[in-house]
């Protein structure tokens, strides 16, 4: 690793707010008392020999977690493998989707993915799936991955993510079974025995974590002999209670249906009505008696496909959860490609099944955001409210209430700007749902380029790009526009840029734009921004001393002076570059506070190229120099402690 050095200086003082999560009579909360829903799915893939979430070879990454949250879940279980953390470099992935992850090792992509889902206040639970990317194994260890090789990959994982805010715990071992037993006094099979044992040493280091703790297969004694799920039988907990404090303890059974396996119970003649008194008996008693219950993997292919017994007994043990309480629980899954339960996501890994997230919606209950078209209120302001009142509106579940935008040939514009508005007096408008105002091009194959900005902050922004072809032949279409900043990432097409100019061209999958029809790509830009100014010409009294820039204040040198207080207090920074590839590198950025006061934290220090991506702290960057400064929860450094953030760069 290269370490990078300089002194920077206090500015501020009060006190650091907590952050952990805790159980609470069977409720997970946060620092305030709120109880934390955990609406959530799995998104699958770092467990596996591709050692990347699953779809980036049909998605961007960015789009596919923008769209999560658009469905509702504010939270992801991830399964990972030992091999995925150690950084494997042969992924799958389409650079040209996802260009940002380009020259990045599987631990690097992990890095990335989970600081993004943090920064956008998706929550995450991290599971050790495999021990050899490649099935799940019955007990915690195997004759080549070692139960001290398992609780150290546990504990490095705690220690490498535990400052992310929204790291909610760790899942130890995903469906122990076969013959992992419990309470039986055999260390070399005891589930219960191993989870506690790895669960002390995460706690050690990471106490603020929440431990997730799955169940087993069968058991000699303390159990039922009806059928269990892997990972589902929770009945030994009685006889043998865990030795994991109570408020870091998260029970987390797995239940499915028929189109997983087909369970004798499923084929009784009282079916589903039979299911809610079995669920009780292996998971559903502890809630009742305090426990924190979180199902970690539940779903199927609810109708589409598969036994059509599954949507029946889906619905049936949402109604048991609703009945018992519950409305937290990850769905498996996001990915469509899961063989027996199909995914919230189609086949073309870009449309949903919908009654899979109004069946969600149903669970997570009022508790949950209401969509636009659900919520009671009139977000447009057209005097209609909710489906089907509101023309806006396609579905109760839709988030946008507004009337459809009218066709350009009806909205009162002259887009094309040749004096004419509107079908019929504009000739470029066939109808008036026609969307294309432009005269008919003379040469038969122009193309329409519409740009719309998604989302503005004052640092940057992102953009859709929309092309069309109002032609009668496809075109390998490549376009030059001009915009505003430097592109700091692009999805759905290769890309060059000179000045403010961006050209773009289609990739393999769409480079063709056939007649009538178009393709779009998006882009995030990165403003450039004024420098601001030193402290000692700031107008600011960053010293409370009374005085405030140079030469007033005794502090200060001259204009240019970043120390304003009278004494020299410093702040150290070290930037420890923790990966790097030839267009870029990660690093993280220890701030230690040497002086014998807290301190409201802001530093400066200066990098090799330009940011783009950074968490933990909120930053501006102008040439080399990155200027940072705490968030709402880590801004004030105590004495003599130090905080860390991180970010990634591109040369």
């Amino acid at each position: 690793m290269r370490r990078l050095q300089t002194a920077i200086l206090i500015l501020f003082f009060c006190s650091m707010p907590l952050r952990a999560h805790q159980v609470i009579d069977g409720t997970i909360v946060d620092q305030n008392g709120e109880t934390v829903q955990l609406r959530g799915v799995n998104w699958f893939g770092f467990e596996t020999r591709d050692h990347v979430v699953h779809g980036l070879w049909a998605r961007n990454w960015r789009d596919m977690v923008t769209q999560i949250k658009d469905q509702g879940f504010n939270a992801i279980r991830l399964p990972v493998c030992p091999d995925t953390l150690q950084g494997q470099t042969n992924l799958n992935i389409n650079y040209g989707l996802n260009p940002d992850l380009q020259g990045m090792d599987s631990r690097q992509v992990l890095d990335t993915l989970l600081n993004h889902l943090d920064a956008e206040g998706v929550f995450i639970l991290l599971d050790h799936h495999r021990p050899d990317c490649n099935a799940i194994s019955e007990l915690w260890y195997t004759s080549s991955y070692s139960e001290e090789a398992w609780i150290d990959d546990l504990v490095w994982m705690a220690n490498r993510y535990k400052t992310l805010p929204h790291l909610i715990g760790i899942d130890l071992k995903n469906e122990p079974h076969g013959p992992a037993t419990w309470g039986t006094g055999n260390p070399a099979t005891d589930w219960n025995s191993a989870a506690e044992r790895a669960a002390a040493a995460i706690l050690a280091e990471a106490p603020d974590l929440l431990i997730f703790v799955e169940g087993i297969e069968t058991n000699p004694d303390c159990s039922g002999s009806i059928n269990h799920w892997w990972g589902g039988n929770l009945e030994p907990i009685a006889c043998y209670p865990l030795n994991i404090p109570a408020d870091r303890l998260v029970l987390s059974p797995h239940v499915y249906g028929p189109d997983v396996y087909n369970q004798p119970y499923f084929s009784d003649p009282d079916f589903p009505a039979n299911m809610p008194a079995i669920w009780e008996q292996h998971f559903g008693q502890f809630i009742d008696q305090g426990y924190a219950v979180i199902i970690g993997e539940f779903g199927g292919r609810y109708g589409h496909g598969g036994d059509p017994k599954d949507r029946e007994l889906q619905d049936a043990l949402v109604d048991y959860l609703v009945g018992k309480g519950v409305s937290s629980g990850f769905y498996w899954s996001w990915n469509p490609n899961s063989g027996d339960t199909g995914g919230i996501l189609q086949d073309d890994w870009n449309s949903i099944w919908q009654d899979k997230v109004d069946l969600l919606n149903r669970l997570w209950g009022s508790t949950a955001i209401p969509a636009a078209c659900a919520d009671g209120m009139d977000n447009d302001g057209d005097g209609f409210v909710d489906y089907p009142e509101d023309p806006g509106c396609q579905s109760a579940s839709d988030t946008d209430e507004t009337d459809p935008t009218p066709a350009a040939c009806a909205d009162s514009i002259d887009n094309d700007q040749d004096g004419r508005v509107d079908y019929p007096d504009d000739p470029g408008c066939d109808s008036a749902v026609d969307d294309n105002e432009t005269d008919p091009p003379t040469a038969g194959d122009d193309l329409v380029v519409t740009l719309t900005t998604a989302s503005d902050w004052n640092a940057g922004y992102c953009a859709d790009v929309r092309i069309d072809n109002p032609g009668t032949a496809p075109i390998d279409w490549r376009i030059t526009l001009e915009i505003e900043g430097t592109v700091s990432n692009l999805w759905n097409a290769n890309y060059s840029q000179a000045g403010s100019m961006l050209t773009a061209e289609g990739v393999d999958w769409n480079n063709l734009v056939q007649p009538g029809q178009s393709v779009a790509f998006g882009f995030c830009a990165e403003r450039s921004a004024a420098p601001p100014p030193a402290f000692c010409s700031d107008g600011l009294d960053n010293d409370g001393d009374g005085l405030t820039d140079f030469p007033a204040n005794p502090g200060c040198q001259s204009a240019d002076d970043e120390n304003e207080t009278d004494n020299d207090v410093p702040l150290t920074t070290d930037v420890t570059i923790t990966s790097e590839w030839a267009s870029g590198y990660c690093a993280d950025v220890d701030v230690s506070n040497n002086s014998s006061a807290t301190v409201d934290w802001a530093v400066r220090f200066d990098i090799e190229g330009v940011v783009n991506d950074l968490w933990n702290a909120h930053y501006s960057q102008d040439g080399v120099t990155v200027s940072a400064e705490g968030l709402s929860w880590n801004d004030l450094l105590p004495a003599n402690s130090s905080i860390s953030f991180g970010f990634c760069a591109n040369r």
